[in-house]
């Protein structure tokens, strides 16, 4: 090779790595600046992917599905009827649910027939007379009464004012519809004693309980047992002349009248369920007592035997009901409260007239854990 062929040789190679050179030059001008090694940064925590955690002050709603919903069973002691309107407003006005209970209102056929599906537990709760209950927890079912919703009886007798009837001692020499096992039936012997009246000058007429109201109004019988919120409004809608009452609870006769009845079983394995239920029953009531026309329209939309029926005569009747919340010794007390005075003058009447073989123990009878107070 010739001297002048290597310098042209060396020239190109020249050329060559000069152009690399500055190649590798604008690289690294365009590359980020790299970090020190000496004094290397902390690297920067890695963000998290979950969604922000909400402030302790102010934690989230909890969701439908975090919600137990307690599904129980009201048994009613009779078909609908307006006795039952508080009950129905209670349920229409979600009173039952802020409580977080689903409650299914059931007619009954007696309060004879529902204490049987209260104590196989065919039904949670029960509202019925609790002279019947009383009876049944006598005869060892496993019962509890847990609210007293009508402290004062609706038992009365029935009189044209003519009759002049003032005082017990007046039922002398007058005629009485009497039926088997009605309430009144049951009492008589001993309201008779205390009031020093003789039976013998009493006429019983012993009649079918279908056939009273109409044997009273054709002036049959002089006096007729009524309940004044149910028949009493019935039969001075049906007549043109004054009807007065007298009323055994108002001549120291007063037995608590309808209420709620539980299994012993539900207050042991959830005495919350029973709480909740008796503070929604009470609220309900309270709320009827202020509104009572919406407790009529509430019960009307249930039955329409109901809505058939003269809106003045039920309204007469959800009235009446409402008034015998209370006793002359649970007056300011919320609906539901119960009376040991009360108490005891029904367990003590029961034993008299021979409705129980034996006088009852109270806290066998009842249990105030669950009524509200205040």
């Amino acid at each position: 090779m010739t001297t002048r062929s290597i310098k042209l040789r060396f020239g190109e190679l020249f050329r060559l790595l000069s152009i690399t050179v500055i190649f590798a030059l604008v690289l690294a001008a365009c590359a980020p600046a790299a970090t020190p090694t000496a004094a290397p940064a902390t690297p920067a925590p890695a963000q998290p992917t979950a969604a922000p955690i909400q402030p302790t002050a102010a934690p989230p709603e909890p969701t439908a599905t975090e919600v137990k919903i307690d599904k129980v069973t009201l048994r009613l002691s009779w078909r609908w009827k307006a006795e039952f309107a508080a009950l129905v407003l209670t349920q229409d006005k979600g009173f039952f649910k802020e409580q977080n209970l689903d409650v299914e209102l059931l007619e009954g056929k007696g309060s004879g027939d529902v204490l049987p599906l209260i104590a196989n537990k065919s039904n949670t709760f029960g509202y019925l007379n609790l002279t019947t209950a009383t009876i049944g927890i006598g005869k060892d079912m496993p019962l509890k009464i847990v609210a007293v919703l009508m402290a004062k009886n609706p038992s009365a007798l029935a009189f044209f004012e003519d009759k002049n009837i003032k005082e017990p001692k007046d039922l002398e020499g007058k005629s009485i519809a009497m039926a088997p096992g009605e309430a009144f039936t049951v009492i008589f012997p001993a309201f008779a004693q205390k009031w020093g009246i003789d039976p013998n000058k009493v006429k019983q007429v012993q009649m079918d309980p279908n056939a009273k109201n109409q044997a009273f109004l054709e002036g049959k019988v002089d006096v007729l047992p009524v309940y004044i919120n149910n028949e009493l409004p019935q039969i001075r809608a049906l007549s043109d002349k004054k009807i007065d009452i007298l009323m055994p609870a108002d001549w120291g006769f007063n037995t608590v009248a309808n209420g709620i009845v539980v299994h012993q079983d539900t207050i042991k394995e959830n005495p919350d369920l029973v709480r909740r239920f008796v503070a929604a029953v009470s609220k309900g009531y309270a709320y009827a007592i202020q509104h009572p026309d919406e407790a009529v329209d509430a019960v009307i939309k249930r039955s329409e035997e109901l809505a058939g029926q003269p809106r003045e005569v039920l309204a007469e009747q959800v009235k009446a009901t409402l008034d015998l919340v209370y006793s002359e010794n649970t007056q300011g007390k919320p609906p539901g409260w119960m009376s040991d005075a009360d108490w005891n003058n029904t367990l003590d009447i029961l034993a008299e007239t021979g409705a129980t073989p034996t006088r009852l123990k109270n806290e066998d009878v009842y249990t105030d854990e669950f009524a509200p107070t205040q």
